[in-house]
């Protein structure tokens, strides 16, 4: 009767395995699921039962962490990419407009309020501030800059007012560099 279940449950869970094998060899491919395959048909043509259901069962639960922790990424990487700011206040042609913080260019000059998130990379002008590096840094106690000082994008002002120049815009910005790493990893 045990021998009954464990070819049972070989053929249960070796099924969706087989299917992916069976894809695989008609696209002429080597797969992971071709050789699981293999184990499993040689495991129970030997007669070893139990070790036929411990690898299908395996590698159907190494699969489903796999999934687990890819839907994990996929959630930090969304949760990154919401960070980025949207949109940048900069002084043009002696006003000031609100634009697309990638419509921002290089030398532009950007003001952050208190609550706003620096949209570029920077040297601050004028201004003090107290802003929260934790995106770029992972240090979570608020920074204090002042005129001289660097800025990046995707840090946020905790309190304060400061004027930027743009030195690095886009796809250029520390931040972006991060996520275009995450993303890659």
């Amino acid at each position: 009767m045990m021998q009954l279940t464990l070819i049972f449950s070989t053929i249960l869970a070796g099924f969706p395995i087989s299917l992916k094998a069976v894809q695989a060899v008609r696209m002429k491919t080597f797969s992971i699921e071709m050789l699981v395959t293999i184990a499993v048909i040689g495991a129970l043509f030997i007669g070893e039962y139990v070790e036929s259901a411990v690898v299908t069962f395996l590698f159907l639960f190494g699969d489903y962490l796999e999934t687990r922790t890819l839907e994990k990424t996929r959630s930090s990487l969304k949760n990154l990419v919401d960070m980025v700011p949207d949109e940048a206040t900069v002084i043009r042609n002696s006003q000031t407009v609100t634009l697309a913080a990638l419509e921002v260019a290089e030398g532009d000059r950007v003001l952050v309020k208190t609550g706003g998130k620096i949209p570029v990379d920077g040297t601050i002008i004028m201004g003090h501030a107290l802003l929260n590096e934790a995106t770029i840094t992972g240090e979570p106690v608020p920074s204090s800059k002042k005129a001289g000082d660097k800025v990046f994008s995707g840090t946020v002002m905790d309190s304060g007012y400061i004027e930027i120049i743009a030195d690095k815009v886009g796809d250029d910005t520390t931040f972006a560099k991060i996520i275009e790493l995450v993303e890659e990893a």
